[in-house]
């Protein structure tokens, strides 16, 4: 059994990488994520965490003030967070980074796609930049991404991290959605992702039965779309969907009581992917954590309620 099993999912990388070595090089769009107004400007930054090979992170930042650090969800970029940085950085040295395998970072073709992988790369960036006092948010697999980090630097470098903020995360063993399940069988998400033109698997994902995502537009679909052009970017989506469940998580729940950072929670009510009850929970189990429930979105506050989002997270900022 365990040899058939190998052999499987040697079948599938083989496949994999016929498809996507037949894939073209695309030149991904270089504007800001968050428009010039907003005067941000990106950036690419080698980061080689302890026994990994080195990638090139994309991030861009504006404003001036205590550092914010943005982590975004499964799938998506920085770009997620345009609506809301404008006004963060009025008072806040707001950075948002790109994951590796995802936007404008690099795409490696390995296995390193897990969340405890990518928060050893935000600890490298963090390094690399020299941040300190850091109020870190992430949402959806950011955020999980976002706790992963915390317990770690709270152990290495305690006091780093300054305060969390957590949109819609998920942080316990929970039946996967639709997309994730998806993602998670062999060789047909390969096929797909390779053969429908991404501007579809964005509007897909942007869909109203997935949320209130009535104000997107063609040129929203197209900058969500241009990251999946580049030839390991359905090699790193659907790795990351694989590997979504930490090996170690019942381990990380039993120590979410030691991340006593002021910690802000933001959940959609009727989310379909990350249900309240893990918000519920988070509250319970985070010792110096609210909660606050929207009615206005169902996943993903950034983009379907961006203003009352704004609304917590000043208040939170504020020390409030």
């Amino acid at each position: 059994m365990r040899f058939l099993a190998l052999m499987r999912q040697l079948s599938i990388s083989v496949l994999a990488t016929v498809i996507l070595a037949t894939q073209p090089a695309v030149a991904t769009d270089s504007r800001p994520y968050l428009g010039a107004e907003a005067g941000a400007h990106g950036y690419l930054t080698e980061v080689a965490p302890p026994g990994y090979p080195p990638v090139q992170l994309y991030a861009e930042e504006t404003g001036r003030g205590p550092t914010l650090l943005l982590l975004h969800g499964l799938g998506a970029s920085g770009y997620v967070f345009r609506r809301i940085v404008p006004v963060l950085a009025r008072s806040h040295h707001v950075i948002t980074l790109d994951l590796r395998g995802f936007g404008r970072s690099d795409k490696p073709f390995d296995q390193s796609y897990s969340a405890l992988d990518q928060a050893a790369h935000v600890k490298a960036f963090i390094a690399r930049r020299g941040l300190t006092n850091i109020i870190l948010a992430g949402h959806s697999y950011g955020g999980g991404v976002a706790i992963a980090l915390t317990l770690d630097l709270n152990a290495t470098r305690p006091g780093l991290i300054k305060r969390l903020i957590l949109m819609n995360s998920p942080a316990f063993p929970q039946p996967m959605s639709r997309a994730v399940g998806f993602l998670r069988l062999p060789i047909i998400p390969y096929l797909a992702l390779n053969l429908i033109p991404p501007e579809i698997t964005a509007q897909m994902s942007l869909s109203k039965d997935l949320g209130n995502f009535r104000h997107i537009t063609e040129t929203d679909v197209t900058r969500y779309a241009t990251p999946l052009r580049e030839s390991a970017a359905a090699h790193a989506l659907i790795t990351t969907a694989q590997r979504i469940v930490p090996d170690n998580l019942p381990e990380l729940v039993q120590r979410y009581p030691t991340i006593r950072q002021p910690t802000l929670l933001i959940w959609c009510r009727a989310d379909p992917v990350v249900p309240l009850v893990t918000g519920i929970s988070l509250k319970r189990m985070l010792p110096k954590s609210s909660l606050h429930v929207l009615d206005s979105c169902m996943h993903v506050p950034p983009e379907e309620s961006p203003s009352e989002l704004l609304g917590h997270m000043r208040y939170f900022l504020d020390g409030r």
